[in-house]
């Protein structure tokens, strides 16, 4: 029988300890910090909106809609049909007067083309309202906050298209429609929302001084992922509001339903900026590093985790240690033999 050269199993052992000792925790899921710090939540009906949308006298009571806006009752609130040269808004009549808060929204973008669509959509978190504009349908040098799903690249970018960024105005700056919004953009992740075989839905979470969070569902029903996370203070008393366009090319820009409620924070977290000992946004708002606009998963926090990590290491260090002792000295005995032979 052929015996493998002890040198040879030093180092496959070595290789395998190697590895060993390397191995991590598996990627934990990121916090919800929603249900850690709050304590109880109330349905916000004022800024909620399902089927059939409107009352006997096609109207909302808490919701304005306009432009080429189209309600299909039993569907949908199309922002924009599968034209050309559409806008449609869907704005809040009433401000947000809570602070810390969670808005869900159900949408659906899709067309007949395959290869040229767009523009996209866009929710609004502003102290403006209901005024049609160059921007996704509303207007600009807005005051607020502006996710935009935006669908067509107007040049060429190192990431791939459909694109959600995040940018918050000034009411002095404009949107960078050249550069799809990278002058203004905080935060981004390139996600394919369009033309999904399930239900897409977006999750937008804000607490004062804490956190503005942005988690899609468009790959699996009740598979969320976390498109951004950063800590973002935004206006007092905003409206809620979606628009949509089209220009030469052209999308059906769909609102399904929103589901908008308030929350109370755990008395821990009540404090100014208090917010649990792990957490770390991803970036702040200013001062963004570009590099860093890419979502991330939370890091495991240590624990029982660090703890076992270290106990596996130890052992796969003496294990190595005791083999290669071992085998040393079946080396050295053979040599020794070898030599008495001769």
């Amino acid at each position: 029988m052929v015996r493998p050269h002890p040198i040879t199993s030093l180092l496959a052992l070595s290789c395998l300890v190697g590895y060993t000792a390397a191995v991590e925790p598996a990627e934990t899921v990121e916090e919800d910090l929603w249900e850690l710090m709050v304590e109880r939540t109330v349905p916000l009906r004022t800024h909620s909106i399902a089927p059939p949308y409107v009352d006997s006298d096609l109207q909302n009571r808490w919701w304005d809609f306009g432009a080429d806006a189209v309600i299909n009752t039993n569907k949908h609130i199309r922002l924009t049909q599968d034209r050309p040269s559409q806008q449609g808004f869907l704005w809040s009549r009433v401000p947000m007067s809570s602070i810390n808060w969670q808005v869900e929204f159900e949408f659906k973008v899709d067309g007949k083309a395959h290869n040229l669509f767009g523009d996209g959509f866009a929710m609004w978190v502003t102290q403006e309202r209901a005024k049609p504009g160059p921007v996704f349908g509303s207007a600009d040098n807005f005051n607020g906050l502006g996710i935009f799903f935006d669908t067509y690249a107007n040049k060429k970018h190192g990431y791939s298209f459909p694109r959600v960024t995040a940018m918050i105005g000034d009411g002095k700056t404009p949107y960078d429609h050249g550069g799809d919004n990278e002058a203004g953009e905080i935060a981004a992740c390139s996600e394919n929302f369009r033309r999904r075989g399930i239900v897409t839905k977006g999750r937008l979470t804000y607490m004062r001084d804490k956190m503005l969070q942005l988690k899609l569902q468009t790959r699996e029903e009740g598979q969320w992922k976390t498109c951004f996370q950063i800590k973002a203070n935004l206006p007092t008393s905003p409206y809620l509001g979606f628009s949509a366009l089209t220009g030469d090319v052209s999308d059906n820009h769909d609102i399904v339903s929103i589901q908008a409620s308030t929350a109370t924070l755990k008395k821990e977290y009540r404090d100014h900026g208090n917010a649990p000992h792990n957490y770390k946004p991803d970036q702040k708002v200013l001062g963004v590093d570009k590099e860093n606009l890419k979502p991330k998963r939370a890091k495991s926090s240590g624990g029982m985790a660090s703890v076992f990590m270290l106990i596996l290491k130890i052992i796969g260090v003496g294990a190595f240690l005791a083999f290669a002792l071992a085998a040393y000295r079946t080396y050295d005995a053979q040599k020794q033999k070898s030599r008495r032979a001769w």
